[in-house]
């Protein structure tokens, strides 16, 4: 067997990695030693080397070259800090946990994948059985997470930033798990969404928690709502045009696929959002890059607004609206979910929440993005009308 492997590679079928036996003691909250589990171990992956395709790629295994460091307690996920989620290995049925740098606080940072991948010392493979043993263990109460959904570029960042900061939460801003399950196929999604978002709330020390996914989890966002009913959802959005000028600035030539496999960037696009799948097979033709997005931009709004006919309680907010009367639209937001009136807030919307990212103002502003106004406008146009 190979003492290295690379996670996102496909498995072999032919060979079962890492199943060692042995079994290290199990210990639960207050020393009480709890049965041996029935399941395979959490094994222990030391880091041989680490990649990734561009900085925002969606966080997977295949981001680690590991290899085994033998048995471990998965028990260690719901006490230790240095522990959090970070990707699911789909293939081999567990997810992976990074254990991070002591003294990194993941939460004050603008992007919790990218933090993780940087900080990352060690990881830890928990199989999906085990996990989700630990999450129907773990503390958590559903009243207590925010969560915060948006088309992206209309200022979520700073929105978690400031609910952290001026509210007294602990901010989760972007943990890619829940990107990554966007594209999982599978019955057990719903169960596995439950649970990692159990496990990324239930170890932030008892705080109330804003959960902000990337912009494409809003395709799970009925599913979620469904299961956890008692969360408080916002979904923060941004008028068509201005936020595809930003889009299309932030992510100019972000990753070299854009140019060279624009076919294959699409196939992976339409898995995240199947409307630009549908759109494309209408057309018969590839689409264009102001084509796509606003087949992202539509099929988000439409998500939003399947929440809402769904009778989910949700909380929307323009961001033209929180840049017009930020005092008053940030008081309505943190009395629809239960905090106190927070107090002037000039100082702290007025930072960069990416700054030092690749999507801060002034990276993204370096770029020239490729827009089609008038076509971007006719697809919305004719997107909605495919909706309706």
């Amino acid at each position: 067997m190979a003492d290295s492997l690379r996670a996102n590679a496909k498995p072999d079928k032919g060979r079962h990695d890492l199943m060692i036996d042995a079994q290290p003691k199990r210990v639960g909250a207050g020393g009480i030693p709890l049965p041996p589990s029935r399941h395979a171990p959490a094994r222990a992956l030391s880091i041989v080397d680490r990649g990734r395709p561009h900085p925002i790629a969606i966080a997977g295994a295949g981001d680690f070259v590991c290899r085994d460091a033998g048995p471990a307690d998965a028990e260690a996920v719901l006490h230790d800090p240095a522990l959090s989620l970070y990707c699911l290995d789909h293939d081999q049925r567990r997810a992976l946990f990074v254990r991070t740098t002591p003294g990194v606080d993941l939460t004050a940072q603008p992007f919790l994948f990218q933090a993780q991948f940087e900080h990352a010392e060690s990881l830890l493979a928990v199989p999906y059985e085990v996990l989700h043993e630990l999450a129907a263990r773990a503390p958590f109460d559903p009243s207590r997470v925010v969560m915060l959904y948006s088309t992206g570029r209309c200022g979520s960042t700073l929105l978690v930033r400031a609910m952290a900061e001026a509210g007294g939460l602990t901010g989760l801003s972007e943990p890619d798990v829940l990107t990554q399950l966007v594209t999982v196929d599978d019955p057990e999604r719903t169960d596995l969404a439950v649970t990692c978002l159990r496990l990324l709330c239930s170890t932030m020390g008892g705080r109330p928690v804003v959960v902000k996914p990337r912009s494409f989890v809003v395709e799970l966002a009925e599913t979620l709502s469904a299961a956890m009913p008692e969360a408080h959802t916002v979904f923060l959005h941004r008028e068509p045009l201005p936020w595809a000028r930003s889009s299309a600035r932030a992510f100019a030539d972000y990753d070299p696929a854009l140019s060279d496999d624009p076919a294959g960037m699409q196939d992976g696009l339409g898995v995240i959002i199947p409307m630009i799948s549908a759109y494309r097979a209408r057309k018969g033709r590839l689409l264009s890059a102001s084509e796509v997005l606003a087949c992202q931009w539509v099929s988000q709004m439409v998500r939003a607004l399947a929440l809402r006919h769904r009778g989910a309680r949700l909380f929307a907010i323009r961001y033209e609206d929180v840049t017009a009367d930020p005092q008053r639209v940030m008081s309505e937001l943190f009395g629809f979910c239960g905090l106190s009136a927070p107090g002037d807030l000039g100082g702290l919307l007025g930072r960069d929440s990416q700054e030092g990212t690749t999507l801060s103002r002034e990276a993204a502003g370096q770029r020239i993005g490729s827009l089609d106004e008038a076509e971007f406008t006719a697809a919305v146009a004719e997107l909605w009308g495919m909706t309706l």
